[in-house]
């Protein structure tokens, strides 16, 4: 059994740790929890209107259809392929999958966070702490209970240190695994053709033998081999993209890179918010994230004892380096895009606890104390964290905003009406969550909800056609020519960075081409039928 447990990466009790068990097992018991809640949490949380490109791109995909080639997608692709079966298996129903499947990944994402915290060697009660700690930060709680590309790579950043700490635990029984490199490059492949801000970590990852070589922590021949392992684990993962830059090149340039760098300026500035744009902006920014839970003061404490083990000269653990370089990243990935949202943080958490238990256990291992300072930091910062999923909460049970129950309900009510006027062709929305709960096929041109349409009138009208988008200036004769059964509005309304109105050329184009007017009896939704006669 002992055996069992070491290969997991969990260490068996040691004798005589009885009279710690029952805060341990306390400690577990909050780890499970919260690990049980999060779906639930995830299913009566509002709906994020970011979440509307990656459901319908999953949905799309489902069906057959090949992102960038038969429709745009603003993101690396990799995620879409994870959801699509769940559309193919729970079909008007894979929005409520997809949430729970998302908060099945955070969840899984603290399991292998603890478990890399114990192949460390941290007690249980330790690493649960920790783990517990990650789960109450303001963007972690956010970030897996909608529907975005942030759970699936944090998993898989998670699952990339586990490996790493099986390699570091025990240098040399795992010297001559260079599968293990190779693997966790390809994990955190796979997590950058997720979302692109985790190649940070990636190419981290790949060049922190070297880092460790040049600061003596490593022999120079361990680190060459491993650091090749990783790069040649992380373009085997990453080589696919290539396949689908090559079906659609300027689709795969412009969502990966020319919507980044322009849209969003642009967007912001039309709507006279240039102040979210500053350097200023960025840090409040990311300062009102950090500091909303326990993660700035995890940051802070890191960074302090670790500089400090530096000055006093102390020889380096390469797992210590390899935190280092995932922390740098994780920040680096935080403050790259601009305007700065909570949920960019996401790469730095998992790195940020781990080496927060390593360096706290590190600490008490040298007789140092906790001062009763730290101690009331972090009750403080963890009973803030819960305000986040409470927030969540009332927001979703108790407030007028949607959540996915809603959405089912709302999405029912249009299929209900769509049969009773005998249509069943093509629906067009800004927010395709509503068409996705109804069964009715979506028009791929909206695929990315408000995003590309937004901003798509600063691209040239060739260059639109080539990525099938349609715009605030051009949708309304879209429309004319195509004709949807069903149209659904009422949500991008509710947007409070909108002076354009981005649904109105939608709703009067429904109104003067004589489309029947229905409110949803659940939420917001505003559905428009066309005559079927």
């Amino acid at each position: 059994m002992s055996k069992a447990m070491s290969d997991m990466g969990i260490s068996p009790p040691v004798p005589g740790e009885g009279a710690a068990d029952t805060p341990q097992q306390a400690h577990l018991g909050w780890l499970a929890a919260a690990c049980v809640l999060l779906p639930l949490l995830a299913l009566i949380s509002p709906i994020n209107h970011d979440e509307t490109q990656y459901i319908a791109a999953a949905q799309l995909t489902s069906d057959g259809f090949v992102p960038f080639r038969d429709f745009l997608y603003l993101q690396t692709p990799y995620q879409i392929y994870f959801f699509a079966p769940l559309f193919e298996l729970f079909e008007r129903y894979g929005f409520l999958a997809s949430r729970v499947v998302t908060a099945l990944s955070g969840g899984g994402a603290l399991v292998l966070a603890y478990a890399a915290l114990r192949r460390l060697r941290l007690d249980a009660g330790r690493a649960a702490i920790c783990c517990i700690l990650l789960a109450l930060c303001h963007t972690f709680a956010f970030s897996v209970t909608v529907v975005r590309n942030d759970a699936l790579p944090a998993l898989l950043l998670s699952g990339a240190i586990l490996l790493a700490a099986i390699q570091l635990a025990e240098t040399r029984r795992s010297a001559g695994r260079l599968w293990v490199w190779a693997i966790a490059g390809a994990v955190l492949g796979m997590a950058a053709g997720t979302k692109i801000s985790y190649l940070a970590p990636a190419l981290c990852l790949a060049g922190f033998p070297v880092w460790a070589a040049l600061v003596r922590a490593m022999p120079w021949r361990t680190a060459i081999l491993w650091s090749a392992a990783a790069t040649i684990g992380l373009a085997l993962a990453l080589a696919p993209l290539l396949w689908f830059r090559e079906a659609a090149p300027l689709a795969f340039d412009y969502g990966n890179f020319g919507y980044h760098a322009q849209a969003p300026l642009a967007w912001y500035a039309a709507n006279g918010l240039e102040d979210r744009l500053t350097f200023f902006a960025k840090l409040r920014d990311v300062f009102l994230t950090l500091i909303r839970g326990p993660a700035l003061f995890a940051l802070v404490v890191y960074v302090w004892l670790r500089l400090a083990s530096v000055r006093a000269r102390e020889a380096q653990r390469p797992i210590l380096l390899l935190i280092d370089v995932l922390v740098f990243a994780g920040l680096v990935a935080t403050v790259a895009p601009t305007p700065t949202w909570r949920q960019y943080a996401m790469p730095l958490l998992p790195p940020l606890f781990v080496g927060f238990g390593l360096v706290w256990q590190e600490h008490c291992e040298k007789g140092g104390k906790v001062a009763s300072f730290a101690k009331y930091a972090f009750i403080l910062a963890a009973v803030v964290g819960v305000g986040q999923p409470v927030f969540q909460i009332w927001k979703g049970a108790m407030s007028d905003d949607a959540n996915p129950l809603v959405i089912q309900s709302e999405g029912a009510f249009l299929a209900r009406e769509a049969a009773k006027a005998g249509l069943d062709g093509l629906a067009a929305s800004l927010s395709p969550e509503v068409v996705l709960a109804s069964g009715l096929p979506l028009d791929p041109t909206f695929a990315t909800g408000p995003f590309a349409y937004r901003t798509g009138d600063m691209i040239a009208e060739a260059d639109r056609d080539v990525l099938r988008i349609t715009t605030h200036s051009t949708v309304a004769e879209y429309l004319a020519q195509t004709r949807p059964d069903a149209i659904v509005t009422g949500y991008e309304n509710f947007d409070h960075v909108d002076a354009l109105g981005l649904e109105v050329p939608i709703e009067e184009f429904a109104r003067n081409a004589g489309y029947r007017r229905l409110e949803s009896p659940y939420g917001n939704a505003v559905i428009w039928l066309r005559d079927g006669r």
